[in-house]
């Protein structure tokens, strides 16, 4: 429907209509209108910097109703830079040589959507219809990613943490090739005094030992001083890194959930207004079949791109999980680790909270979502072959007469859908589609949402009384 909206677009009225999302200090309710600004005098302006008045009414027109949605859709677009920037999209979707996602890029929303619309001919049709907007949002994002965590390169501590983890387990296992050997000479010597072979033999043996005996000294320093550097990235780095993932996240779905939950609003007003009376939208058949196509193709690679997302989610915080878990002393009981700072026991924020996130996230239900993603895309399938069927009934009507190939008027066949109603036809269907697709989207932000509350409120507080 991409060119459907483009000649929608061109016949809007031709004044500004501008969509923000009003978080209401009463209900926390989000308005979808026609915002007006108001210059006041100089004392409103000392009270209320940027005061600005919005004037709730339906939309009239289905152009308004594109518009309103297509600005909604940009505030959570916006909305998911701020987690973009922390798991710094840009540098994980061109940092790496091969075509397999990296981990972070798995879990970052916007870096694995550009991915897999980058592998998809239909997202490349829709990119290039909008290329001013991208750039633009790209030069945004790459300014905001250079300093978007206060504690360093997310990306980067983990990098770090691979690499003595691998240093530490080579060190290890270097180790206990140096203990089995020093077992072994130790069970010679043991032998050479029961059968009292000649000194010299018995000395060189002994030597040997404490040779391996220093070497496993050495190791075992190494093992030491490893394990601290990497207690010190995880407790100095890490952690405040996923708090700050933790706080930006619980933002991001805070705003999506005012975007679909206005989107839907304005997918309701859209119904009624064609129920009053018809769409009077024009298109030609040709493009509104390839518009038909190149939808369904992007919500497929929606779904996809967004069950991948998910999943990802709760892969990367498990593998921490079960990392953070080895890093204990002992096997403890994970229903009872604190989100209070270090205890006797040694325990920190970072194993309570990524524990309380996994769960959170593998109780998450993302069927809904997807289920509504596909009913969105079947009828605009549905609406692809319908629109194929009508060229072939019309195809059909043509006849030979003498030399000339003649035509026969559709309005005139009258067994042939009109231009214009499968125009009105395909709004609805499009309507119906994203209305369904978009209560579900808002419910499960509203779940998030929730959810990343409720990790939050169970974080100790700071000196100052905030949360960590």
């Amino acid at each position: 429907m991409a060119e459907t909206e483009h000649d929608v677009k061109d016949v809007q009225p031709q004044r500004k209509v501008s969509v923000e999302v009003v978080r209401s200090q009463t209900a926390g309710q989000v308005e979808v209108s026609n915002k007006e600004t108001v210059v006041g005098s100089s004392e409103a302006k000392e009270e209320t910097p940027g005061f600005t008045v919005y004037v709730n009414r339906r939309p009239t027109s289905m152009a308004e109703v594109i518009n309103d949605l297509d600005a909604q859709f940009m505030v959570a677009c916006d909305a998911a830079s701020e987690v973009s920037g922390m798991l710094e999209a840009s540098r994980a979707q061109y940092s790496s040589t091969s075509n397999e996602l990296t981990g972070m890029k798995m879990l970052n929303p916007v870096a694995l959507l550009r991915s897999a619309s980058s592998r998809s001919s239909s997202s490349r049709f829709l990119m290039n219809s909008s290329s001013s907007r991208e750039a633009g949002y790209e030069s945004s994002s790459s300014v905001s990613e250079e300093s978007c965590m206060f504690h360093g390169s997310h990306q980067s501590t983990l990098d770090r943490l691979y690499a003595w983890e691998k240093k530490l387990y080579e060190e290890v296992k270097s180790g206990e090739k140096t203990r089995i050997a020093y077992e072994k000479k130790s069970r010679q010597l043991r032998n050479q005094d029961v059968k009292g072979d000649d000194p010299s033999v018995v000395d060189k043996t002994r030597a040997a030992i404490r040779d391996l005996h220093t070497q496993m000294k050495v190791s075992i320093h190494s093992v030491e001083a490893i394990s601290k550097r990497i207690e010190t990235l995880r407790d100095e780095e890490l952690q405040p890194q996923l708090l700050e993932l933790v706080h930006g996240l619980a933002r991001m779905w805070k705003v999506m959930v005012e975007c679909h939950q206005a989107q839907k609003r304005t997918l309701d007003e859209a119904k009624l207004l064609l129920a009053g009376a018809p769409s009077k939208l024009e298109a030609k058949r040709q493009s509104s079949i390839s518009a038909a196509a190149n939808l369904e193709a992007e919500l497929r690679n929606w779904r996809a791109c967004f069950e991948s997302w998910i999943v990802s989610q709760r892969s990367y915080l498990r593998a921490l999980s079960g990392w953070l878990l080895r890093c204990l002393r002992s096997d403890p009981d994970t229903s009872k680790l604190p989100f209070s700072p270090r205890r006797s026991s040694g325990t920190l924020v970072i194993f309570g909270l990524c524990i309380q996130w996994s769960r959170f996230l593998d109780a998450t239900r993302e069927t809904p979502v997807l289920d509504g993603i596909d009913f969105f895309a079947a009828g605009m399938g549905s609406l692809y072959s319908q629109q194929l069927r009508e060229e072939s009934r019309v195809g059909s009507k043509r006849f030979a007469s003498g030399e000339n190939m003649e035509l026969v008027n559709i309005d005139e066949v009258g067994d042939v859908m009109t231009t214009e109603k499968f125009s009105d036809v395909a709004v609805r269907v499009l309507c119906a589609g994203m209305s369904v697709a978009m209560s579900s989207l808002s419910e499960f932000a509203i779940s998030s949402a929730d959810g990343y509350a409720e990790l939050l409120s169970k974080l100790p507080q700071t000196s100052n009384g905030s949360r960590m």
